[in-house]
This record gives C-alpha cells, structure tokens and sequence, in this order.
C-alpha cells in the first residue's frame, strides 16, 4: 500500500499521501530527514494506525460510554475501548477515500460518510500539498444530511522523535481513570511549564490533554501550524522510548460531545474548513 501511495515532490520536500487508508499523509521528509513517524510496512500500520503519519480523528480521542446527545436524541458510536468503555480516536483512520485528482505536488481526497462512520452524512475532502516552503494540509467537511450535526476533528500527528519540541499549551485537563476530562483545570508542572517554553525529549512518558494559547509548534528545526479552529493540543509519545512524540491539534476538548461547547455546529449543507502546515523554523 505504501508503494500505492500517491508520492509528492517540491524541492527538498517529500510526502506520500495514502489515499485508501483516511487519505494519510503517512510520510514527509525534507532532504533526508524524516519528519513523521513512517512505517517500515504497511502491517505495522494497519496494526497501530493511530501512531503513524497523520490519521484524522472524527471525532477525536474518547466519547464517555460511546454515546452523545444532540437535538434532543441520543447516537451511539461503537466501543472500541472496551476497558474503560469509551469510544475512541473515530472512524475516519482507515477511511477508503477516493482520488479527485493528483499532480506532482497535490492530492486531492474524498469520502462520502452516509452514516457508517459517524452517524451524520457529510463529505470529507483531504488535500495535500507541497510547494518550495513545505506541506501544507486542508480538511474540508460538507454536511450532506438533512438535519444539523456536530462536528469535532482532531490529527492524530506522529512525529519521528524530535530533538526538541515546543508546544503552546496553556492549561492541563483533570482526567478520571477512564482517561475523561473531569472538568476541572489544571496549572501546568514544571516539566509541563517546559514543553511549553521549549526543552529537549528526556524519554520520558509524555501524555496529557492542554488547552491551546496559540496554534503554532516547534518539532525540532521544524513549525508545525493550525488553523484557529484547533482550540486544544494533546501530546503522547506511547510511554516514551518509542521513537515518536504525537502532537495533536482538536477543534475541541476531549468528550466534546458531550459538552455544549465542545464542539463546531456544522447547519445543512454548510461546511466546516481545517488546514495544517509544516514548514521549515525560521522559513
């Protein structure tokens, strides 16, 4: 599959976009260097593919019990996190998009959801591209149905361990055991105080849920920006000593679902806009 992958070239820019896995920009390099977690094959990513590339969350991380009310009834969503009995990460992260079109430098993805994904139709558009700055990426989502429907997004980033990172995160969610926000906030620590003003990977295990106070990140000589929709960050690196440090911008917090503000009001027929981009730091 990776070697069916629609491969992209600008300059010193390289990225290959996985069209029947959720559209997956599953690899990005500038010159030699490899700036996402890529698989050495493509087993490894349909075992874990969550941790490599750029899987798009819809909706993103955990939804309490699989279920959410919204416009006076109740959807359910399946339970694939049976031990803490929580809906995780979506459906979107294997998603058999379609090509609408492909050039050396673009890739232009579609999927049509008419309920078996999330229960709300609507048409997700992924385009990828490089130009001579870096990779640039836009998520279109189309409320195709005949009812409004709420929409949360997330990507689920893997970066190939960085050096160093830092990531603009102003406040801790407070989690129950189940790995849910309990509401309540939470000051940064001292470490956390440092993945904010920026520090060197220790190895140690990274994981939490922030509130975003800007929408641009430093992975090592690299920015990693977001459109303003991308209220939240979550960080996670696996337990540490894996490789990889997951950067991820939400349009809303954990369980947003089930908060009244936790999420985008997508009307008929309108569409909701997301973009994310990598650059070289400084460029």
């Amino acid at each position: 599959m990776l070697e069916n992958g629609l491969h992209l070239a600008s300059g010193h820019w390289r990225a290959t976009v996985l069209p029947g896995f959720g559209a997956n920009t599953v690899r990005l390099r500038y010159k030699d260097q490899e700036i996402l977690r890529c698989p050495d094959r493509i087993e490894h990513l349909m075992a874990n593919p969550h941790v490599y590339g750029m899987p798009l969350l819809f909706p993103p991380n955990r939804v309490e019990d699989g279920t959410f009310d919204f416009d006076g009834r109740t959807y359910r969503l399946e339970i694939n996190e049976p031990k803490n009995s929580n809906h995780i990460h979506g459906g979107m992260a294997d998603a058999p998009f379609t090509i609408v079109r492909a050039s050396g430098n673009e890739a232009v993805c579609e999927y049509e959801n008419r309920g078996e994904r999330y229960p709300f139709p609507f048409r997700m558009t992924v385009s990828a591209s490089l130009n001579e700055d870096g990779f640039r990426q836009e998520i279109a989502i189309l409320n195709s149905g005949d009812t409004d429907m709420p929409v949360m997004l997330g990507i689920h980033t893997t970066f190939a361990e960085p050096s160093s990172f830092r990531v603009p995160i102003g406040q801790r969610w407070a989690t129950n055991d189940r790995h849910l926000p309990t509401g309540r906030m939470l000051e940064l620590t001292e470490r956390e105080r440092e993945y904010r003003e920026g520090c060197r990977t220790g190895g140690e295990p990274i994981s939490g849920y922030y509130t975003a106070t800007e929408q641009e990140a430093k992975i090592g000589g690299f920015s990693y920006c977001t459109s303003d929709h991308f209220t939240q960050w979550v960080l996670f690196n696996g337990g540490g000593g894996k490789g990889f440090l997951c950067v991820e911008p939400q349009s809303g917090p954990v369980n947003g679902l089930n908060r009244s503000d936790g999420y985008l009001r997508l009307k008929i027929g309108e569409s909701a806009r997301f973009w994310t981009a990598v650059s070289r730091e400084g460029a």
